[in-house]
């Protein structure tokens, strides 16, 4: 994976904030012993938002993280192999749009056949 990657996943976007980056800007600048004990605290406040994002319900969340559920399970998977893309490995990518390939024809015989072949 590229580390220099600057995109997040929809969840972090949510969750994390300004505050919470500068924090996290300054763990190596205290002391060993301090570094710990923040760096907890910092996936601690992540944890806590993470719990009240759900906790809010579906209409609060934002639409690209909420509208999944309209989705029908074969678009929720390519959706999130799509999404999961981006943080691959060239190779990884590969494989993966080969998934999505293999999604598509499957989703194509379903539809000319009117059958479901793996049930």
């Amino acid at each position: 994976m590229d580390e220099t990657n600057t995109k997040q996943p929809v969840i972090d976007t949510l969750i994390r904030s300004r505050d919470l980056q500068i924090l996290k800007a300054m763990v190596p600048y205290f002391q060993e012993s301090q570094q710990r004990t923040i760096s907890f605290l910092i996936r601690l406040i992540e944890l806590q938002k993470t719990m009240q994002l759900f906790d809010t319900g579906a209409e609060l969340m934002s639409a690209e993280f909420s509208s999944r559920e309209s989705d029908t399970p074969a678009e929720r998977t390519k959706n999130m192999l799509q999404a999961m893309k981006e943080f691959c490995t060239p190779q990884e990518q590969e494989h993966i749009e080969s998934m999505i390939g293999f999604f598509d024809m499957y989703a194509s015989y379903a539809a000319m056949t009117g059958e479901d072949p793996l049930l």
